[in-house]
């Protein structure tokens, strides 16, 4: 009898994007799989036992390439990093983090970008993980290495900063806001190089996706949050790096199956170091 977890993923417009703590220890028991937490070392948090584990610096493009923190890798770190964790293009790969559960979104989105087929969020990760009782502690380390090739062919899509100048002010396009109130008012500039928004951005804080437990809410709770703003048009989503924007892509592409969704990967980071810097896009404040 499914549970009552695996009832509401089963509604997702693409349920097979996710998994449960059970469905994963399941898997883990029976089948090749790689499993990769987004746990910051610095907390410390014991590992699922045999997964690996990275944090956002190793997934994100070194501060040589961009004066800005938070890009994606190329396609090709991503292949040496896929290698490394043993994956061909048949493996399941299952995508957890712990407490702020939108952490794994962007390696989610990454790996789904070069397009690999079979990726999965862990709903509720490491906290419902070791809530069930299941072993944590030994990351893996006996692995074959392979050559990973990237498919390419994914229907992921990230937004530049030339598409969204264009979707400023344009009635085909709404561009969400998944940041602090605080963040998007201009209060709070977090770690960016200055205050503010994009231009006519919406604010829905990306915390808008997840339930109390950390869970993911459901398809019904999140087109009441989603589709008053997004209904009829192309939406792009963006945070401080995209991490936070990750989330809500996920949320918007693989729950409430829409397409026409694309990530800003430079996100404020960029935005804001082309206005304080260059003065080369407009900005508003709170």
């Amino acid at each position: 009898m499914a549970s009552k977890q695996e009832d509401k993923i089963s509604k997702y417009s693409n349920p097979e994007a996710f998994i449960t703590v059970k469905q994963l220890k399941e898997l883990m028991d029976t089948k090749a799989n790689v499993v990769i937490g987004t746990l910051n070392p610095v907390k410390l948090d014991k590992p699922i036992k045999d997964s690996f584990s990275m944090w956002r610096p190793d997934y994100s493009a070194s501060k040589e390439i961009y004066d800005f923190d938070g890009m994606r890798k190329k396609k090709g770190e991503m292949e040496g990093i896929l290698s490394k964790f043993g994956v061909d293009k048949d493996t399941t790969i299952v995508i957890y983090a712990v407490n702020s559960h939108h952490d794994s979104a962007p390696l989610w989105w990454q790996i789904k970008m070069i397009g690999h087929e079979d990726v999965r969020f862990l709903d509720g990760g490491l906290n419902l993980w070791v809530g069930a009782g299941y072993p944590v502690g030994t990351l893996k380390s006996a692995i074959i290495k392979t050559k990973y090739t990237a498919a390419n062919i994914s229907n992921a899509r990230v937004a530049d900063l030339d598409l969204v100048k264009k979707a400023v002010g344009s009635d085909e396009w709404v561009i969400i806001d998944t940041r602090s109130k605080e963040e998007h008012k201009g209060t709070n500039r977090n770690s960016g190089i200055g205050a503010g928004r994009i231009p006519g951005s919406v604010l829905i804080d990306w915390s808008s996706n997840f339930g109390e437990d950390g869970t993911l809410l459901s398809k019904e709770e999140l087109e009441l949050v989603y589709l008053g703003t997004i209904e009829g048009k192309k939406v792009i989503t963006y945070c401080q790096t995209g991490v936070r924007a990750a989330s809500t892509y996920l949320v918007i592409n693989k729950i409430l199956g829409k397409e026409n969704v694309y990530l800003y990967d430079g996100s404020w980071a960029e935005w804001s170091y082309q206005h304080y810097v260059h003065s080369k896009v407009d900005i508003e404040k709170g």
